[in-house]
């Protein structure tokens, strides 16, 4: 499974693209707001760069791991008491629990667009009801039915999660942040 979606890409890309554009507006229109101009590009390119690039979840091994703006979280597959896909998917046990941003849940409506397969790997007839997230062509369904199938293949899982602050993801919104106030204050 990719870490994100093609579309964040996409939109990261042509963020970056306007950007520039924006950037090149003082060739035209003069450089009295130039440094202006690029910190506030800068403050918006960080802030969607943390929430369409840096997001992430993927099982790797036997264990999970989710990267989010400010955290990082690297949970054991056997430490997972409970996944919920309501609204993303959220994993919880004694760490605590930890939502992927990089997994939220599918619309209201996605259940309309289910496949037959869908049912099938859940188990499920087809007059039951089933969350949208919990579907298997969704992200978030995907993911939470491969924790499942490991859990009750296994017994022998690991149980050490590690989480621990997102360095990167922090100074991307603290630094743009920081000089955008001081080019105000100064």
């Amino acid at each position: 499974m990719s870490k994100r979606p093609t579309s964040s890409y996409v939109i990261a890309i042509s963020s970056v693209l306007l950007a520039a554009l924006a950037a090149a507006q003082p060739i035209f229109f003069g450089y009295s707001d130039l440094v202006e101009t690029l910190l506030w590009l800068l403050f918006a390119l960080s802030w969607i760069w943390l929430g369409y690039v840096i997001p992430s979840v993927e099982i790797q091994g036997q264990s999970l791991k989710i990267v989010n703006p400010f955290r990082l979280a690297t949970i054991g597959i056997g430490e997972i008491t409970e996944i919920d896909t309501r609204f993303a998917l959220k994993v919880s046990g004694k760490f605590g629990s930890i939502s992927a941003w990089a997994a939220p849940a599918p619309g209201r409506l996605r259940h309309r667009s289910h496949a037959t397969e869908d049912f099938r790997a859940l188990g499920l007839k087809s007059g039951e009801l089933v969350r949208p997230g919990d579907m298997p062509s969704t992200i978030t369904g995907s993911i939470a039915l491969q924790i499942k199938r490991m859990q009750n293949s296994s017994k022998n899982l690991p149980s050490v999660s590690q989480i621990t602050p997102n360095y990167l993801g922090i100074a991307l919104a603290v630094v743009p942040t920081l000089l955008l106030f001081a080019h105000y204050w100064s």
